[in-house]
């Protein structure tokens, strides 16, 4: 039989003759006659059938060896649970994919907000939809009372955010998650001006909702909002507490009851690479019903 040439063989395979020179000398691939005199070699068309499976099999990141020892073991069950593996680990792939994926539509977030940063200091009526938080404990008891004291208060809410983080990696929680993480105040302590924090929190979007368990979510409802583009004030105030205050009074002075508890969102974070500390830009968030 006198076979297709090398050059053929590869022609019609869309492969080059290196390349089944390799699959040769890798014993996956032998020739059906080499030519003693000019060293040429020569395939049969049923080996086109065997190209194409080596080319499936390395498209899912299979070694050469391991291609072989499956063509030379001819064993249907051993090729089954290869590439019930090799799926497992193209999950994975996935997921980082995935979790890199948000973390950059993240940062290009961050970095839209503050070029088209919204009204800052004014109380708006937003009607907002449904979304979906995690939630975290606080870690740092010294974080609990969101104080008047700018700089102490971020000072500790950098170690809360550490813990968090730390937690999140024992916990087995993507640190894709660990973004823009708000604070919450229950209702009841909110009523009583009282800003204890009850928990952190972040914001999922629906791409993110499957990297987490325990996902809460929130209803669709009206919200008193207010944006600000820095958090201590010229005189050291948090601007926090302040835009609660602002909050607060702005529902009691047009009959606006508390329906829910207080989220601080950070919206944006500027990059660290822009100045050295952690500045932002946030929403203080605060659900309301309007009066009878």
């Amino acid at each position: 039989m006198q076979g297709f040439s090398i050059g053929r063989m590869a022609e019609l395979n869309c492969v080059s003759e290196k390349t089944l020179r390799l699959y040769h000398q890798k014993g996956l691939l032998d020739p059906i006659r080499v030519d003693e005199t000019t060293g040429y070699r020569y395939y049969s068309y049923e080996q086109c059938s065997t190209i194409d499976m080596i080319q499936q099999l390395q498209s899912l990141g299979i070694a050469l060896d391991e291609i072989k020892r499956l063509l030379d073991d001819h064993d249907p069950a051993g090729l089954a649970c290869l590439l019930e593996s090799q799926l497992a680990a193209i999950g994975g792939e996935l997921l980082r994919l995935s979790i890199a994926r948000q973390n950059a539509l993240q940062l290009l977030g961050s970095y839209h907000a503050f070029r088209e940063k919204p009204l800052c200091d004014q109380v708006i009526l937003e009607q907002m939809g449904e979304r979906h938080t995690i939630r975290f404990a606080i870690f740092n008891p010294r974080s609990l009372e969101l104080t008047d004291n700018a700089e102490l208060f971020l000072r500790e809410w950098e170690i809360n955010l550490r813990l968090t983080k730390k937690h999140m990696l024992e916990a087995g929680i993507p640190l894709a998650l660990f973004h823009r993480v708000g604070c919450r105040i229950a209702q009841e302590d909110l009523m009583r001006c009282d800003y204890r924090l009850a928990s952190s929190f972040v914001f999922l979007d629906e791409a993110a909702l499957r990297l987490a368990d325990e996902v809460e979510t929130l209803p669709a409802g009206l919200y008193l909002t207010l944006y600000k583009d820095h958090y201590a004030e010229p005189d050291g105030r948090s601007a926090e507490v302040r835009g609660l205050d602002e909050l607060l009074d702005f529902a009691a002075q047009h009959g606006f009851a508390i329906a829910g508890d207080y989220y601080g969102e950070i919206v944006a974070e500027t990059p660290a690479f822009l100045y050295e500390g952690r500045e932002m830009l946030f929403k203080l968030q605060v659900p309301v019903t309007a009066a009878r």
